[in-house]
């Protein structure tokens, strides 16, 4: 499950079929924070639907939030769920050298979910 994608700076070119990382984070570093995830007043959070199929983003549909948790003005978390359920979760991670690489950490589908379980 453990899928890792080379960030924005040229060290690779893996794209996954259905969801691009790169490109979502991208699009929403460009876009205004709406909602703050953590409670700390801050605006942190981009939320976009299938709007942004249109950038690439996504290969159908769906829902992308984009959060930048460590507030340094570059998306670092991106949950994606798609319209047919399908979701995953990438995170941000920086090399000591410098480079990027997101790396997908969970993923999954929400109909297999126990909801009265709470996961």
């Amino acid at each position: 499950m453990m899928e890792t994608f080379p960030g924005g700076d040229g060290s690779g070119t893996v794209v996954p079929d259905e969801f691009d990382p790169v490109a979502a984070a991208v699009w929403a570093d460009e876009a205004v924070p709406t909602a703050d995830l953590d409670g700390d007043g801050i605006f942190d959070t981009v939320v976009a639907d299938s709007a942004v199929a249109d950038r690439g983003i996504f290969a159908s549909g769906g829902l992308v939030v984009a959060t930048d948790t460590d507030l340094d003005g570059h998306t670092d978390r991106l949950t994606a769920i798609e319209d047919d359920g399908q979701y995953g979760v990438w995170e941000l991670h920086r090399e000591l050298d410098g480079t990027t690489r997101w790396t997908c950490v969970d993923q999954g589908n929400l109909e297999d979910v126990d909801h009265e379980r709470n996961g």
